[in-house]
């Protein structure tokens, strides 16, 4: 009985140990009901709806008048031991075939440099793919900041197009977290088109 015991509480024990060090931590697949990409999140994110008659829709620049354009997702975590800290903002918005249409290159660019101009970004890359599908476009602009405490941050820019839609991704981390270095690895590898 005494061996069957320990061989218990060495399983427990090992089993428990596995799981707080396994990299496959389960993490939540985010997805507007109307969005044509998927990102993974290491929970569910607070959602807000943007509704056209709410004041001004970022980045559409002839947003519908009424009903429902989108939706905001927003995740946060914070370790408390050091301030470190993770965020992420997924804005999708529907958009019509005219709007996808014009949108360059250059325009998608231009968008996530207005997002970052507050920042002053350091060691900036940009890099743009498009898919076998013209509709089927991503932008992105990574580069690092400082905030007031001298704390270096890692920023993230995604602007990914569809056929009738955009999804804007931006992540800022404390570069110094492992954990949260991970969360934008996973978050990046995951980005998968949902055909609508």
């Amino acid at each position: 009985m005494k061996y069957f015991i320990i061989l218990l509480l060495s399983f427990i024990f090992t089993s428990a140990s596995q799981a707080a060090d396994s990299p496959t931590e389960k993490f939540y697949k985010y997805a507007h009901n109307d969005s044509e990409y998927t990102i993974l999140l290491p929970e569910a994110p607070s959602v807000k709806t943007i509704w056209a008659d709410a004041g001004s829709v970022p980045y559409l620049e002839s947003p519908p008048e009424d009903g429902a354009l989108g939706e905001i997702a927003a995740f946060h975590r914070k370790d408390e031991e050091n301030e470190d800290y993770f965020d992420a903002k997924i804005t999708f918005l529907k958009a019509d075939a005219a709007f996808l249409t014009e949108l360059t290159q250059e325009k998608m660019q231009a968008a996530l440099e207005a997002d970052a101009q507050s920042l002053h970004l350091e060691n900036k890359k940009s890099d743009f793919s498009a898919g076998g599908n013209k509709a089927l476009r991503w932008a992105t602009l990574t580069g690092f900041s400082v905030d007031k405490s001298n704390r270096p941050f890692y920023n993230a820019f995604h602007y990914l197009t569809g056929q009738q839609s955009i999804t804007v991704i931006k992540v800022q981390y404390s570069v110094e977290n492992e954990t949260f270095a991970d969360y934008n690895k996973r978050l990046t590898d995951s980005i998968s088109y949902l055909a609508p």
